[in-house]
């Protein structure tokens, strides 16, 4: 998503709370339509609790209120890096997701600033260290995971 730019291709979160979709959902009939922010939130709360609520209907919809807010506050409604590290760390770190990442962020970096963010033999030196510090954490939990057992 580019900051100052409207993404036309995105979906629109108006499908989604449009009054002909309200009526749909029995809203309408109750006289339940949200007055404010809060109460609208509620109602969300209370659809993202129905337990016959699918992904593929909610991932658009959040995207579509995200791409409201940057479009209209130009910043992102939470912290992105936040965001990756949590992201990584619900998946483990999967190896391979991690080096796209990594070459893609040195890949924009050299386009943005015209030089490489690492000097070159930087990432060989690197690399040795945390493979050491890698062998002494795996040392340690296996060492952890022993003593776990024998008690």
């Amino acid at each position: 998503m580019i900051l100052n730019k409207r993404n036309k291709t995105v979906l629109s979160a108006e499908s989604k709370v449009a009054p002909d979709h309200i009526e749909g959902q029995g809203f309408a009939a109750q006289k339940q339509i949200p007055k404010d922010l809060d109460q609208l939130a509620e109602l969300i709360i209370a659809q993202l609790n129905d337990n016959n609520l699918e992904v593929s209907k909610v991932r658009p919809f959040f995207w579509s209120l995200v791409e409201a807010y940057v479009d209209r506050f130009q910043r992102y409604p939470f912290d992105v890096s936040k965001v990756l590290f949590s992201h990584l760390e619900l998946n483990d770190y999967p190896k391979d997701q991690v080096e796209q990442l990594v070459a893609q962020l040195e890949s924009q970096y050299q386009q943005v600033h015209g030089r490489p963010l690492r000097q070159p033999g930087e990432q060989g030196e690197w690399k040795g260290l945390l493979d050491e510090d890698n062998r002494h954490l795996r040392d340690s939990l296996k060492y952890a995971a022993m003593v776990d057992v024998i008690k």
